[in-house]
């Protein structure tokens, strides 16, 4: 499956067009206490490449010292140019958020996770841009501005599966 994983999984293959201003302000956000209605995405693709709709997820894992884990993996919509963890999911996020703070708070160095945006990439018409620019950009507050995160960076190294299995049409 070719998955694009989305905000900081994709600054690992693209790391010269992480926007370091960015970086330094997300340092604040702290994804158990953000409330999954305000955080939100904006990706913008080349002409030829689309998100596949239904297919993204937000996903969010912990693991302790002592190798218990915990994960959670919820829908994400794509509402005009904006990504947003589905309302109906948002209860059971902040469950988990609220399960991995309780661990947090008995073991502060013991835990470690991630959190994640996936979605499977389309084409739209019969060719994919040989070159073009990926970026994303992310909202920390519903009344915020969209702050870049990834700002232009190569198609190919946001779509890498691509050269080896061609996109499904996003229709």
């Amino acid at each position: 499956m070719k998955d694009v994983l989305l905000a900081l999984s994709i600054c690992l293959g693209a790391c010269t067009s992480i926007v370091p201003s960015t970086l330094l302000q997300l340092q604040g956000l702290d994804p158990l206490s953000a409330d999954p209605a305000d955080i939100a995405l904006r990706v913008d693709l080349p002409d030829g490449v689309a998100l596949l709709p239904g297919s993204g997820t937000l996903d969010l894992r912990a693991a302790r010292g002592d190798g218990a884990e915990t994960s959670g993996s919820f829908p994400v919509e794509m509402a005009g140019d904006v990504l947003r963890v589905a309302p109906a999911a948002h209860a059971d996020l902040r469950a988990l958020q609220a399960e991995i703070r309780a661990w947090k708070a008995a073991d502060p160095d013991g835990i470690k996770g991630s959190l994640s945006v996936d979605f499977e990439p389309c084409r739209i018409g019969v060719g994919l841009p040989e070159t073009g620019k990926v970026s994303i950009y992310i909202r920390l507050a519903a009344d915020g501005p969209f702050l870049p995160l990834v700002k232009d960076a190569p198609i190919e190294d946001a779509l890498e599966s691509v050269a080896q299995d061609p996109l499904k049409p996003c229709a």
